[in-house]
């Protein structure tokens, strides 16, 4: 309930700096394909509309900020496997193993496996034989 009342003095924060011309304006880079789609967007947006025209720039900051409000965990797992970098993975392990000087189990049995000590893992040791038990073979 806090956390909705803080975002919405945010939202009606950033809306007031908006309309009193007080946004700081700041730029960002953007691949060919990443302008492209925007200049269409945009283009889209202005075709057949007479109220006004909206630049590339008031369209990028409406894409945003409509995004981050719409932004759920499906998409944030989406744009993590999306840039999911294998090296940074294995740069992570090896840090937090350094530090704590243990190398997680299932990484240990794939690094021996990857040089060809197929390990496989230990086998549970079977419980005893108890007075509650008959070991006893049935025809």
């Amino acid at each position: 309930m806090e956390k909705n009342k803080k975002d919405n003095r945010n939202k009606e924060q950033e809306i007031d700096e908006i309309n009193n011309g007080k946004e700081e304006i700041l730029r960002i880079t953007v691949s060919r394909i990443g302008e492209r789609s925007l200049s269409e967007i945009t283009e889209q947006v202005n075709d057949g509309f007479i109220g006004g025209k909206v630049s590339k720039v008031q369209m990028a900051n409406w894409i945003l900020k409509r995004f981050r409000d719409d932004l759920d965990d499906s998409m944030i797992k989406d744009i993590r496997g999306d840039h999911f970098d294998e090296l940074m993975v294995l740069e992570s392990i090896l840090k937090k193993a350094r530090e704590t000087g243990k190398v997680p189990t299932e990484f240990k049995y794939l690094l021996q496996k990857q040089i060809g000590l197929d390990v496989s893992a230990k086998k549970k040791a079977k419980p005893a034989l108890t007075e509650n038990c008959i070991n006893d073979v049935i025809q």
